[in-house]
């Protein structure tokens, strides 16, 4: 077991998301008019509250296909706290040196909630140089209703990740 939870929070912080992820405090403002938004960038910084992994298939202190990490986060925009998130990443495909994992992330912001879904490929580690990888923007409620886009995810060596969501309608 002690095998598998140091596994597991090395493989967090390789493949944490999206989502969901570690660290704080940097972030431009979205401005919104209406039930719209009239810039359509929102970057966010989220830290990570809680997480476990799941191992679902033969036990063993490597994540294989079926595993998950499930995560919660804070997150926030300009250094302030705005919202939380929930992430559960699957993981499809592994090797010695790498996973892949299919990311399901809900952000929870004041005026709705925003969607995030893809398949992303990390080490099975922590990031010896910065991964970038981006999840698509599946829909959303409140103020994001109907929305669209992408989400572009930098996970830097030491844990700091980042949240740059493009919006589209």
């Amino acid at each position: 077991m002690k095998n598998l939870r140091r596994t597991a929070a090395l493989t967090l912080g390789a493949v944490a998301l999206a989502g969901g992820s570690l660290v704080a405090a940097t972030s431009t403002a979205m401005a919104t008019s209406g039930d719209g938004w009239n810039s359509p960038i929102l970057k966010l910084t989220t830290e990570t509250i809680n997480f476990a992994v799941i191992d679902v298939g033969a036990p063993g202190p490597a994540l294989g296909q079926g595993d998950q990490i499930v995560s919660a986060d804070k997150v926030f925009k300009n250094g302030q706290e705005i919202g939380t998130d929930g992430v559960v990443c699957t993981v499809v495909n592994s090797t010695p040196d790498a996973l892949t994992c299919q990311w399901v992330m809900t952000v929870s912001l004041p005026d709705g909630q925003l969607t995030l879904q893809g398949i992303a490929d990390g080490p099975t580690g922590p990031p010896t140089e910065p991964l970038e990888y981006t999840l698509a923007v599946t829909g959303g409620t409140g103020k994001y209703r109907g929305a669209g886009g992408s989400a572009d995810i930098m996970d830097n060596p030491g844990g700091a990740e980042q949240v740059t969501v493009r919006l589209v309608r």
